[in-house]
């Protein structure tokens, strides 16, 4: 009786071992994926921001354009004010003048505040570039020690597989059959230690008779979460 019992607080244990390195295992690599993320995260940002960037190089560059376009008509202006043949062809040939120079010098404001603007953005791609460099080291290295952890969780994994299979081989036939059924069903959560006459699984009282049958050693079943129980004392 005492051998069964044994026997089923070590199946227990190897359960329970077994789930938690299968749990890390499969973290393992939901672990690299969120590191990847926020490498490719950090990119997109970088990416977004050099795009913006440039569309602001772009519109100053045009006012630019429009700002050499309006030079060039003063100057056309002001040499025909030479050739003016009236007072009033001259005084409406210097109001466009002041127009276009007044016009001008509102728009040299404007793309002087552009490039500033441009300063700052570079700014901040500055510090994108430094969270992409430093979002790919944590990728790197947690990529590393993922691996390294695999590679022991795995022999682990092996390790307690082993065990657990020389442990099932001393079960009695007549557990057999209702331990493979719940521990398909249920895994670590397939047996339950008993203390105080509780289930160690659901914490539901078992009965008197069910409490004399766990400790002389024989299969029993808590009837309400279906676990194979055990005295956990």
């Amino acid at each position: 009786m005492t051998a069964v019992l044994n026997v089923l607080r070590d199946l227990h244990r190897i359960h329970q071992q077994l789930a938690d390195i299968r749990g890390q295992l499969e973290r393992c690599p939901k672990l690299v994926k969120t590191a990847k993320a926020k490498v490719q995260q950090s990119e997109a940002s970088l990416h977004a921001q050099k795009q913006q960037i440039q569309t602001l190089h772009l519109a100053a560059k045009e006012q630019e354009l429009v700002l050499e376009e309006r030079a060039a008509k003063i100057a056309d202006r002001q040499a025909r004010l030479k050739e003016c043949a009236s007072n009033k062809e001259y005084q409406t040939l210097k109001g466009e003048i002041q127009t276009e120079e007044e016009a001008n010098n509102e728009l040299s404001d404007t793309i002087l505040l552009a490039y500033e603007a441009i300063d700052q953005q570079q700014l901040l791609a500055s510090e994108l570039e430094t969270n992409v460099v430093e979002a790919t080291q944590v990728y790197d290295t947690t990529a590393t020690q993922i691996s390294e952890r695999e590679a022991s969780l795995k022999i682990d994994l092996d390790r307690v597989e082993t065990e657990l299979n020389s442990t099932e081989v001393d079960l009695p036939s007549e557990f057999v059959s209702e331990y493979k059924r719940i521990v398909t069903a249920r895994g670590a959560d397939a047996l339950a230690g008993v203390s105080d006459n509780c289930c160690g699984n659901c914490y539901r009282q078992i009965t008197a008779q069910m409490m004399n049958d766990v400790l002389t050693g024989k299969l029993t079943i808590c009837g309400s979460c279906g676990a194979i129980l055990y005295p956990d004392d």
